[in-house]
């Protein structure tokens, strides 16, 4: 059977910057017990725990939190639900406030610092490197 897991994964760059990744892993397993270890392995074995980013500052990822597991269980004809989260909100929050904080995601040059190498076929990308310049910076 499928499931998918969440996990949340911190990545805390050189410089102090820090990002926080909403990560999820769809994977076969045999229970839902079974699909937190396939996650947990297949995160140890990907290995990337500290790397260099193409400014050449020294990047540290980990996983703070394996936060859910779902079961797939849609047939995959034309769509499949991979996960799904339902929060609970003690409070009436107007919908611009929900979506706001629910999509408070990094831009394309926001995320430079995690980034290895550049897309050379994206000029802004491209200038914003050669000028050094870093999503702190980018951000003043």
């Amino acid at each position: 059977m499928k499931y998918s897991v969440k996990m949340i994964v911190r990545y805390t760059v050189e410089t102090g910057e820090v990002f926080l990744e909403e990560s999820i892993l769809m994977l076969e397993a045999a229970s839902f017990d079974d699909a937190y270890s396939k996650a947990e392995k297949y995160v140890e074995e990907d290995g990337l725990f500290e790397y260099d980013n193409l400014f050449g500052k020294k990047v540290r990822k980990q996983v703070i939190s394996y936060v859910d597991c779902f079961s797939v269980y849609d047939d995959p004809d034309d769509v499949l639900e991979v996960y799904s989260t339902i929060r609970r909100s003690s409070e009436q929050l107007p919908e611009d406030v929900i979506v706001s904080v629910l999509e408070n995601s990094c831009t394309r040059s926001e995320m430079l610092p995690l980034r290895q190498w550049a897309d050379p076929d994206d000029p802004e990308e491209m200038e914003l490197i050669e000028r050094g310049i870093t999503a702190s910076d980018s951000n003043r």
